[in-house]
């Protein structure tokens, strides 16, 4: 993953983390900032739907940003519907679905089937396992066999790590688009600028996993991939 990628033209990468020995995990699919935008879209979600068809999730995670602008609603409804056909989709909202409008973004995920958990728990059998997911404002107390947090900044690490959950799902900062090097965990020279700017960081037996997203409003990285993440948890 060490070259330049200048467009939007290359498939998206799937980043596996393995987080468990159980012989059948339950395959939780992270997807964050795609960005969707006037030109755009159509492409997102044919790249976004051919991703979650590659990594066979049990259960698909969208972890905020999911749009630019209020025109897409009609394609985040639409993103969602075909992502439901594959696997339950449980949502979040990031700054820019904020900005667009929050309970109009709630709406169109769950106009497309599926489910918004900003302020709630919700649980996920796999296997005879319950895989519990929160999302960042749920007051319950994380339960279950594994305990995850679908967040959208990685700052609510600084929280999160002691709360009791066993992953913690975030993204928003892009790997910062371009990576000179890795220190400590961190990816640099954004880290210099973002402390939170991991790919994986594990604290006690808490891992943060930082998605590096599938769009950018300037479409140029290097050595920073667009991705989705497939954690086997």
């Amino acid at each position: 993953m060490g070259h330049l990628e200048i467009g939007l033209g290359q498939s998206l990468h799937i980043r596996e983390e393995r987080l468990s020995t159980d012989a059948e995990p339950c395959r939780v699919l992270y997807i964050s900032d795609v960005h969707l935008r006037r030109r755009r879209s159509k492409h997102f979600i044919r790249q976004v739907t051919e991703s979650v068809l590659r990594g066979s999730p049990d259960l698909i995670l969208l972890g905020g940003d999911m749009l630019d602008q209020a025109t897409e609603l009609k394609h985040l409804k639409v993103l969602v519907a075909k992502l439901v056909s594959v696997a339950p989709v449980l949502a979040i909202g990031g700054n820019h679905d904020r900005a667009v409008g929050i309970l109009d973004v709630q709406r169109a995920v769950e106009d497309g089937g599926g489910e918004w958990i900003e302020r709630k728990t919700v649980h996920h059998i796999h296997s005879g396992r319950t895989i519990s997911v929160s999302g960042p404002s749920s007051t319950v107390q994380p339960t279950g066999d594994v305990r995850i947090q679908c967040a959208h900044n990685p700052r609510v690490w600084k929280t999160s790590r002691r709360a009791g959950f066993d992953v913690v799902l975030a993204g928003h900062l892009h790997g910062c688009q371009i990576v000179a090097f890795k220190y400590r965990d961190r990816l640099f020279p954004g880290a210099f600028f973002y402390p939170y700017n991991f790919l994986h960081h594990k604290d006690g037996e808490s891992h943060l996993i930082v998605s590096r997203g599938v769009s950018d409003l300037i479409p140029i990285r290097w050595r920073c991939p667009r991705e989705v993440v497939l954690c086997l948890v």
